[in-house]
């Protein structure tokens, strides 16, 4: 298993709830692929650097997650797809061991 961090920038129209939906539906992707989510920060809606898509504010949400390296191409086409969600950024942080 590989250590991963997602960070995520949604729209700032989407309500809590939506934000909620969103990140269970990737927690489920995450778990069908044989990974587990570690930790969800939720840093809220913050000033973009410059306007993404006509929005200058976004709601940010990272995800530290273990998924197996194959996994994450899955994980970043429902995330493509996944209409509210304006930027997103994968990045591999460790491999972790396997302890049996």
């Amino acid at each position: 298993m590989i250590r991963y961090e997602e960070l995520l920038l949604l729209s700032p129209e989407l309500g809590t709830e939506e934000c909620h939906e969103i990140v269970n539906n990737l927690t489920a992707i995450i778990e069908r692929e044989g990974g587990n989510l570690l930790k969800i920060d939720d840093w809220g809606i913050k000033d973009t650097a410059y306007p993404v898509r006509k929005f200058t504010r976004g709601r940010y949400i990272r995800l530290e997650m273990d998924l197996p390296g194959l996994a994450v191409a899955e994980l970043e086409r429902n995330v493509r797809i996944t209409d509210g969600i304006l930027k997103f950024i994968t990045v591999r942080l460790a491999e972790t061991t396997e302890e049996a």
